[in-house]
């Protein structure tokens, strides 16, 4: 007789309390989903929450809590998370999604932009899971999730700023992952490559002006560097990290996870 009652504890987060940044939209939004679909009480912290429109492809679950914060301001991500932790007792699953691209040739690079990269992508990252991690280390529990990207190992022309960002989290999540590990702290990286994220929805739109054709002539233009011909999903990227803050990722800390559905060709 199948037990799929066991199969279905490893994916469970009650009783978890997680906070998702950058969770107004794309990976976020789909992190934070997945997580609140898994049990976890969810908060999704950005710096602003639109409208949500009838009809819009993906929305935020309304039971998820919005707050907003700005991961580059150490002031506000020390206020929102003792807030956190004031109002559910416990701070124990950071999945650190927010970010910013930048592209341009190295002659051509604004530097004040290249600056805006890193202080988003990766200061970002080391404020937020800096004050994090003492409310982990009270729980004696904790798991964080980095988004990376497969850019973090590629060297796509213009990318450099997004490239040495991502590559940055990538190492960092090496790091902590030995750091914290004694103190039941796990950490992994995600590295999508092509997600229907807004964001690239955008590149979809611009490579289909340049090619003259429709938006589905833009989506193939980039599914076609993908072995399996397809774009990932959001929701993807949500079940990978609702996977690995559950009992599976237990087997690993400090590991990059490739998400690109095989090699990319650029």
């Amino acid at each position: 007789m199948k037990n799929l009652d066991r199969f279905a504890n490893l994916f469970d987060l009650s009783g978890h309390v997680a906070v998702v940044t950058g969770a107004a939209q794309g990976n976020g939004l789909g992190i934070a989903n997945a997580l609140h679909d898994a049990g976890a009480a969810v908060i999704a912290a950005d710096l602003a929450f639109p409208t949500e429109t009838e009809g819009a492809r993906h929305k935020l679950h309304p039971e998820i809590r919005r707050m907003v914060m700005d991961v580059t301001d150490e002031e506000s991500v020390k206020t929102v998370f003792a807030r956190i932790f004031e109002e559910y007792e416990k701070l124990d699953i950071l999945c650190n999604n927010a970010g910013i691209i930048y592209k341009d040739l190295v002659q051509d690079l604004d530097i004040a932009r290249f600056r805006r990269v890193s202080e988003v992508n990766i200061h970002g990252v080391v404020i937020c899971t800096k004050h994090a991690v003492p409310y982990m280390k009270r729980a004696g529990w904790g798991r964080i999730v980095n988004v990376s990207s497969s850019q973090a190992f590629l060297t796509t022309e213009t990318y450099s700023a997004y490239a040495a960002s991502k590559a940055a989290v990538s190492h960092l999540t090496r790091i902590w992952g030995n750091e914290l590990a004694g103190d039941n702290i796990l950490v992994h990286a995600i590295c999508p490559c092509f997600v229907r994220t807004p964001m690239m929805e955008n590149s979809i739109a611009r490579m289909a002006e340049q090619l003259h054709t429709d938006a589905q002539g833009g989506y193939d233009y980039f599914a076609d560097l993908i072995p399996t011909h397809r774009l990932l999903e959001i929701e993807e990227i949500g079940n990978w990290a609702a996977m690995l803050c559950g009992e599976l990722g237990r087997a690993t800390t400090g590991s990059n996870f490739s998400l690109t559905c095989g090699q990319v060709r650029l």
